[in-house]
């Protein structure tokens, strides 16, 4: 089922994307977010009933069956296999969005197949990744917050998450 699509910026303004290498990553400024459907979680029937309504996946808009996903904890985007690879594959395109998780008005995307890790964006414009909770320091707390902004109902981008990165007070 579709649910919406999205854009995704860091606090800088530099839009996440992805590289020649289909990993996650920030731009060089605000040009070329990548946009990709909010779609139904892959692993719904692998998750308990309480997580179902908050569990999503990330489809490429322009490449159907592509998904965001992690191969340990690097973010990246692949086709969906059609072999024995397929449950893993669902478990690492699947993350419960967490709302008021770090800071209120703020989300958080954890993923299923490793819980308590936390996609962050990263402050020196890399790739982005899963982070583990009890190795996140207070500025990787800040890299795991997104903030919704224009959520609307209709057929172009209903959701714009921004990467929220703060310094340290």
């Amino acid at each position: 089922m579709y649910i919406g699509l999205i854009h995704m910026y860091a606090n800088t303004g530099r839009a996440v994307t992805v590289s020649s290498f289909n990993e996650l990553v920030l731009s060089a400024d605000v040009r070329g977010a990548k946009t990709f459907r909010v779609v139904d979680c892959l692993a719904w029937d692998t998750i308990p009933d309480a997580e179902r309504p908050t569990c999503i996946s990330l489809m490429d808009a322009n490449r159907t069956d592509w998904y965001v996903r992690h191969i340990e904890t690097v973010l990246r985007v692949d086709p969906e296999p059609s072999t024995d690879y397929l449950p893993d594959f669902e478990l690492d395109s699947s993350f419960i969005v967490h709302s008021d998780t770090f800071y209120p008005d703020h989300y958080a995307l954890e993923s299923v197949s490793f819980r308590d890790w936390y996609l962050t964006s990263p402050a020196d414009g890399g790739r982005l990744r899963l982070v583990q909770l009890d190795e996140i320091e207070i500025t990787n707390l800040h890299d795991a917050s997104f903030r919704v902004y224009d959520h609307n109902a209709s057929s172009t981008c209903s959701l714009v998450l921004f990467v929220r990165n703060f310094s340290k007070t």
